[in-house]
This record gives C-alpha cells, structure tokens and sequence, in this order.
C-alpha cells in the first residue's frame, strides 16, 4: 500500500473531501496530482471559490479544497 492510498483510505474513513495547503488542493480521488511531499497539506472539504464565480486562484474551477 502506498502512501497516497494510506492518506486517500483516511480522508474517505474520515469524511474529508481531500487536502489542501496555501493556494494548492487537491480532491480524495484525485490525491496529489503534482507528485510533491505532502508534509504541509491538512484535510479538508470542498468549499465555495472564494471569488465567487470569477476564482482567481485557477479560472475554471467550481471548488477549492479548505476548511468549513
């Protein structure tokens, strides 16, 4: 078992909806698409674009990954 699935089995035991860091998330069935150590990430949920409908962060996306 590798770490990404360790961490991906926890998040969903768990509720989570997937990590985040800073200005990076990632969604449970999608961990770690950038391949970096994930030593500054927590788990978190699916929230709101804080830009609303305009995300500055990535301009297409419908989510970000924080707290609640």
């Amino acid at each position: 078992m590798t770490v990404r699935e360790i961490v991906q089995e926890y998040l969903k035991q768990n509720g989570y909806e997937g990590l985040f860091c800073d200005e990076c998330g990632c969604e449970v069935d999608d961990l770690m698409p950038c391949d970096s150590p994930i030593m500054g990430c927590e788990a978190g949920y699916k929230v709101e674009c804080p830009g609303g409908d305009i995300c500055d962060v990535f301009p297409d996306c419908k989510f970000h990954i924080g707290e609640k």
